[in-house]
């Protein structure tokens, strides 16, 4: 019975691995084809939205997997961000490994807010990080002041590319690709083994996993750091393609954004980040800069991005009941597999009947030699 359910499985799960690498490979060919063929604005935006979709991966951790609020993740990138430029500025590190600064900064913030937070419930969370997003662009105004503080340092391609000087934001776009698709391919594949079901574990049932020995809170901890180095990550690879930082990039409706996105846009997969990143970059670029509203006759409080962004919000709360539309397909998955589900539910219940039939029939024969006593204690 193990074996045959086993391969029904494998044969469920085929069909949506081939779905998954048919998108991977499309998005694969999307990302060359813009990044040797689109203006380099067109790229430098490409790479921002891909660098984001790290952030936007710690958000879905945050909140699919262990049922947290963050809303100061845009605080986080700023963090990262301003990490990874200082110690190229400041410290000589090699411009290309700089994002590596930005991850232990988010990592370390991400840690210092959260143990405080987390040893209350969960709405402090979501408070603190709030006021951090709020606090943050002060703070790193006044310490590196009102003008922008551009990176010492360029990003030159190696000769074995074949990519001309003058065409740095196409290294610059690869970089940033590389670091984003081996960042979500190990947290995936973290999220899909024991510590995965643990944080699910901790998310449902805090009281039972405890009973069984998992630490909720050490595990909460280390769910919210690392979110937070995602997110420090995300800021520190933000500088290569942007080469300068300023206050004004990390405002506090940054934060409000990113964090409805990745409610509209979150799953069980990390790659549901993808989408969410680039909505939020291209999403002004589309409505405001290139008047795209206007021109089709929107009026009203539809020329609003944050209306957009309210609106997609409700949407995914009335829709999806808060889980997100990538939600949706693993749902439907889950209703496919129904029927051999029910399968083998049968076949354990009669398992079970069996089993108790036999625990019956063995009470039964114990019971014989004592009745034989008892009739022959009179005689």
């Amino acid at each position: 019975m193990a074996t045959t359910m086993n391969a029904k499985d494998s044969t469920t799960s085929t069909p949506t691995r081939i779905v998954w690498a048919v998108i991977s490979v499309a998005f694969a060919v999307l990302s060359l084809r813009v990044a040797f063929g689109a203006t380099p604005k067109i790229v430098t935006d490409f790479s921002n939205s891909i660098a984001l979709s790290l952030a936007f991966g710690g958000l879905v951790l945050l909140t699919h997997y262990l049922g947290l609020l963050s809303l100061g993740q845009g605080a986080l990138v700023g963090v990262g961000a301003y990490a990874a430029l200082h110690a190229v500025n400041d410290f000589g590190a090699p411009v290309v490994w700089m994002p590596l600064a930005g991850l232990l900064a988010g990592t370390l913030v991400g840690a210092v807010v959260a143990i405080p937070s987390l040893r209350l419930p969960k709405a402090y969370l979501a408070l603190l990080t709030l006021s951090l997003a709020v606090a943050y662009p002060i703070i790193l105004k006044q310490v590196d002041g009102n003008l922008p503080v551009t990176l010492h340092g360029a990003f030159v391609a190696p000769s074995w590319t074949g990519i001309a000087e003058k065409d740095e934001h196409i290294w610059e776009f690869f970089i940033v690709a590389g670091y984003a698709f081996v960042t979500l391919f190990l947290v995936q594949g973290l999220l899909r083994g024991p510590i995965g079901r643990a944080f699910i574990a901790s998310r449902d049932e805090p009281e039972a996993a405890r009973a069984f020995g998992v630490p909720v809170y050490r595990l909460r901890l280390y769910g919210v750091a690392l979110s937070g180095g995602m997110a420090g990550l995300a800021g520190g690879l933000l500088m290569i393609p942007t080469n300068f930082n300023d206050y004004t990039h990390y405002p506090e409706e940054l934060s409000i954004k990113m964090f409805a996105l990745a409610m509209a846009f979150g799953g069980s997969r990390l790659i549901s980040s993808v989408p969410a990143g680039l909505v939020l970059i291209f999403l002004p670029v589309w409505l405001i800069d290139r008047n795209w509203v206007v021109e089709y006759g929107w009026v009203g409080l539809f020329k609003s991005e944050g209306f957009i962004y309210a609106a997609l919000l409700l949407a995914t709360a009335y829709l999806t009941r808060g889980k997100g539309f990538m939600h949706l397909s693993e749902r439907r998955k889950s209703e496919t597999s129904v029927p051999v589900n029910r399968q083998a539910s049968a076949v354990a219940d009669k398992l079970v009947a069996i089993e108790d039939r036999l625990n019956q029939l063995e009470e039964l024969v114990d019971e014989r030699p004592d009745i034989r006593s008892r009739q022959e204690m009179p005689d």
